[in-house]
């Protein structure tokens, strides 16, 4: 079943700013926290730019408001997807479907607690440029001090130190993602590792 109109690539501001509308009043219909609301709205405002109209509106309005509420921050959050779709009345195939289509075209990284409970790091929010701000001073000074000392850190080392500074010093993240946080850390290293060393090697 096709869930998103692909009637233009190109998404009018009106379009936006009217589905942001909509879904404002959708929230205060449902007596949605602002905080969760600006979040959520933001979202939608992002994902209708890039992918267009939501076919099913409400259930759309929905996901963006099941993923800012289960953001890493919000751990230990017991509610569950079930729970959440009887909440605000709709169908949990519907929240599955665009949460995944949110999550594959906007580049959220999910998170699972030890309950096996989801989270959604948002790839433009304050845990990833922060994640991205530490792997690039850490992977920097690792490059300098091997062309100084001819020896190499180990990513999965590197990696191991990066998410220990994150979860118990800066404390950015919970610590029950510690591990799923370091798959994240170890394949940003290896982005920005390749990145430097090709700028490098340029003659």
């Amino acid at each position: 079943m096709a869930h998103i109109e692909n009637t233009s690539m190109v998404v009018s501001p009106q379009v936006v700013v009217n589905t942001v509308r909509d879904a404002h009043e959708y929230y205060q219909g449902h007596r949605i926290d602002e905080r969760y609301e600006a979040m959520a709205l933001d979202l939608i405002r992002r994902y209708v730019s890039q992918e267009g109209l939501p076919r099913d509106a409400e259930p759309f309005f929905g996901a963006t408001l099941y993923m800012v509420t289960r953001h890493p921050w919000s751990h230990p959050n017991p509610l569950t997807k079930t729970e959440f779709a009887a909440k605000l009345r709709m169908k949990e195939s519907s929240l599955d479907w665009y949460t995944a289509s949110i999550v594959e075209k906007l580049d959220f990284v999910v998170m699972h607690d030890r309950g096996h409970l989801p989270f959604f790091l948002d790839p433009e929010g304050t845990i990833m440029s922060v994640v991205n701000s530490i792997v690039k001073s850490s992977v920097g000074e690792e490059v300098v001090h091997s062309i100084v000392r001819g020896s190499v850190v180990a990513p999965h080392a590197l990696a191991d130190r990066i998410v220990d500074r994150l979860c118990s010093v800066v404390k950015i993240i919970p610590s029950a993602f510690e591990q799923e946080l370091h798959v994240v850390v170890e394949r940003k290293i290896e982005e920005v590792s390749s990145q430097l060393l090709n700028e490098l090697n340029r003659e």
